[in-house]
């Protein structure tokens, strides 16, 4: 039985949030306290037990999910072509690790499913409150292309090791 909760953040979460993230987290680098307070205020904590979808491969959604305790992983299901081969992690991610911001940048399905592995608490940031100020949309944009390009660096090494050994 899939079952998550959702809840609007108070002024109390955002306050022991942000200094947390500014510190922590890849995709709030060079925002200032005010600019991750603007994008709190509409943020939603959504928590997930284990073993529950958070997203699926395939589907729609314009939010980037922001792990702030707990751990996922990242499943990339195979294509009708690959006939009935199981599931392939891509990634496990933990507190501090974010996701969804494919679905920011392109706005196209989601390429994988993220399966909560234990308990996770995780802040849901919609992507409207990322595009409303130009100068924050910016840094949000640079610090999204920093993680897919450290991410691809990290597939094409995994698809060197894989094809050619080590």
């Amino acid at each position: 039985m899939n079952h998550w909760t959702k809840e609007k953040l108070d002024f109390n979460d955002i306050q022991r949030l942000m200094a947390r993230l500014i510190e922590k987290v890849s995709f709030f680098q060079g925002l200032t306290h005010k600019e991750v307070q603007k994008l709190l205020e509409s943020a939603e904590k959504c928590t997930f037990e284990a073993g529950e979808a958070i997203v699926r491969q395939g589907s729609t959604g314009a939010f980037l999910y922001v792990l702030i305790e707990g751990a996922v992983t990242v499943l990339k299901a195979p294509t009708p072509s690959d006939g009935k081969r199981p599931p392939k992690e891509l990634a496990r991610l933990n507190a501090g690790d974010c996701f969804g911001e494919m679905s920011l940048v392109d706005r196209d399905s989601r390429s994988a499913s993220v399966l909560a592995l234990s308990p996770c608490v995780l802040i849901r940031i919609n992507e409207m409150a990322c595009w409303n100020e130009p100068v924050t949309s910016a840094k949000i944009f640079h610090n999204i292309a920093r993680t897919l390009s450290r991410r691809l660096r990290a597939m094409d090494e995994a698809f060197v090791v894989g094809r050619y050994g080590d």
